[in-house]
C-alpha cells in the first residue's frame, strides 16, 4: 500500500518542496506538491490523497490552518507537520488538533518514510475497523431491509413484535421478496441474537445428504461414513434453524422434524441415542404449501406446528415506491464494492423500471443495478444502461395499484434524497466535496440535506 501512495506535500519554499517531493518518488510514493496553501485547499475538495505533509510555518495560511482545513474535508487523513526546532511546542499543538505525528527540520527522509508507513497503516486499520462495523450491522436486519410500503412496514412491527418470542414463524412469498432478510431479522433482533443462526436450503439437496446435513449422523451409519458429524440441529442450538424452501422437505424427512418440534429433541442418522435441542424454527417458501397438504405431498401436522404465525412478502411489483429506495441503496452498496462514484439514476430509468413486472423481485432489482455498475463509467445510470427487456418497454402489461403518472412525484421525492445520502456516502460526510460533485451551492446542498433531515454525521 505504502509504495502506491498518494501524498500532498504544502510547503511555501519551492526548492524545499522539490527536494521532499523527489526524494519521496524515489522511494516509490507518488507526490503533489503545491506552495500555496490555498490551492492545497482547492486541491482537498477534489482529489483523494493517501498523506498529507504540511510545513508549519507559511504565509497566510500556517499549518495549524491547512490542519484544520483537511480535517473538515477528510477527517480520516493523516497529516504530517514539518517543523523548525524553535516551534516544536506549536507542532505539538498541531497533534492535538489531529495531526498524526511532526518531523523537525532538518529531517532524516528514512525517518519521514517510517512516519508514512505507520500513518498509511493505521489508515488502513481504521478503514478495516469501518468495514467490520459495516459487516455487523449487517447482522443485524432493518437496515438491510429497505421499505416504504406500508404492507412491508407491517410486517417489520410484526417482526419486532416477535423477535422476542420462540414461536415457529412460516415465511411465504415469491423467490426473491426477501425471506431470509425477514428470519435474519427475527433473530437477531431477539434473545437470542447472539447464538447461532443456521440456514439449510431444503431443496438443493438430495434426501440422505440432506437428512445427514440436518441431523447429523455417526461413525458407520451409511458407506462413507468414516467419522460422527454433527448436524444443522447441534449447529443451531440455543439459536435459530431457518429451513428454506420448507415445501421441498422429502415426506420421510418432515417426521423427523415434527419429532423435533414436538419433544425437542432428535437422533443422528445411524445411532439410538436421542440428542436434546433447543432451537427456534424458523421456515420459508415460495409455495402454496396448504395446497401441498391438500394433494398429500406436506404432513398437515407439521403444517400447522409450523404455521403458527405466517408473514406473506409482497412481490417488488407490488412496492412500487421501494423502487427507486432499493436501487440507490443498491449503487451506494456497489459503489463501495466496486470502488465506483455512481450518483444517480435518472428518471427515465426509474420510470421503466416501474413498469417492469419483476419476476426475481429484489434479488433481480440487485443483480441487475450490480451488472449495471460494472460497466458503468459515468456518474448516472440512464435508460441505455438497463437490460433489454426494461429500457425497451412500453406500456405496462401489468396492474399495479397505481398508474405510474400519481406516484411519479413521489418516487422523484425519494430519489432526491436517496441521491444526497448517496454523494454524502461516496465522500464520507464531507458536504463540500459532495455538493461540489453535485455541482451546487454548499448552502443550497445544506438545505436539502435539512429538508430531508439527512445528517453527515451518520455518513463518517
Amino acid at each position: 500500500m505504502s509504495k502506491m501512495a498518494k501524498i500532498l506535500i504544502v510547503d511555501d519554499e519551492a526548492r524545499a518542496l522539490e527536494a521532499l517531493g523527489r526524494a519521496l518518488q524515489m522511494m516509490g510514493y507518488e507526490t503533489v506538491g503545491v506552495t500555496d496553501p490555498k490551492t492545497a485547499q482547492d486541491l482537498l475538495a477534489k482529489e483523494r490523497y493517501d498523506i498529507m505533509i504540511a510545513d508549519l510555518i507559511m504565509p497566510e495560511i500556517d499549518g495549524i490552518g491547512i490542519l484544520e482545513h483537511c480535517k473538515k474535508v477528510d477527517p480520516d487523513l493523516p497529516v504530517i507537520i514539518l517543523t523548525g526546532y524553535g516551534t516544536v511546542k506549536t507542532a505539538v499543538e498541531a497533534m492535538r488538533k489531529g495531526a498524526f505525528d511532526y518531523v523537525t527540520k532538518p529531517y532524516n527522509i528514512d525517518e519521514i518514510d517510517l512516519i508514512i508507513k505507520r500513518a498509511l497503516q493505521q489508515k488502513a486499520l481504521l478503514h478495516e475497523n469501518r468495514l467490520l462495523r459495516e459487516t455487523l450491522s449487517q447482522r443485524f436486519p432493518f437496515s438491510a431491509i429497505i421499505s416504504e410500503d406500508d404492507a412491508m412496514k407491517h410486517i417489520l412491527r410484526q417482526v419486532q413484535t416477535l423477535a422476542n418470542t420462540d414461536s415457529s414463524v412460516l415465511i411465504t412469498g415469491e423467490s426473491g421478496t426477501g425471506k431470509e432478510l425477514i428470519a435474519r431479522a427475527l433473530h437477531y433482533s431477539g434473545l437470542r441474537q447472539n447464538a447461532p443462526f443456521v440456514t439449510i436450503d431444503c431443496g438443493g439437496l438430495t434426501e440422505t445428504i440432506l437428512e445427514s446435513e440436518i441431523f447429523g449422523h455417526v461413525k458407520g451409519a451409511y458407506t462413507g461414513a468414516y467419522t460422527t458429524k454433527k448436524g444443522y440441529l447441534e449447529a443451531a442450538d440455543g439459536g435459530t434453524l431457518f429451513l428454506d424452501e420448507i415445501g421441498e422437505l422429502p415426506y420421510p424427512l418432515q417426521k423427523k422434524l415434527l419429532r423435533v418440534i414436538q419433544e425437542r429433541e432428535f437422533t443422528r442418522v445411524g445411532d439410538t441415542k436421542a440428542l436434546k435441542t433447543h432451537i427456534r424454527i424458523l421456515t420459508a417458501t415460495n409455495k402454496r404449501l396448504k395446497g401441498e397438504v391438500d394433494s398429500g405431498r406436506f404432513r398437515e401436522d407439521l403444517y400447522y406446528r409450523l404455521n403458527v404465525i405466517s408473514l406473506q412478502i409482497p412481490p417488488l411489483r407490488e412496492r412500487l415506491h421501494d423502487i427507486p429506495l432499493l436501487a440507490n441503496y443498491f449503487i451506494r452498496e456497489f459503489n463501495m464494492r466496486l470502488n465506483k462514484r455512481v450518483a444517480r439514476i435518472t428518471e427515465e430509468a426509474l420510470g421503466k423500471m416501474m413498469n417492469y413486472s419483476w419476476p426475481g423481485n429484489v434479488r433481480e432489482l440487485r443483480n441487475i443495478i450490480e451488472k449495471t455498475m460494472n460497466f458503468e463509467e459515468d456518474e448516472t445510470i440512464t435508460l441505455k444502461d438497463l437490460p433489454e427487456d426494461i429500457k425497451n418497454l412500453k406500456d405496462s402489461k401489468h396492474s399495479f395499484n397505481r398508474p405510474f403518472k400519481e406516484i411519479k412525484k413521489e418516487a422523484v421525492t425519494h430519489l432526491s434524497k436517496d441521491y444526497i445520502r448517496g454523494l454524502l456516502s461516496i465522500h464520507k460526510g464531507n458536504v463540500s466535496k459532495a455538493a461540489l460533485k453535485a455541482q451546487m451551492d454548499r448552502g443550497n446542498f445544506r438545505k436539502l440535506m435539512k429538508r430531508f433531515n439527512i445528517s453527515a454525521k451518520e455518513f463518517r
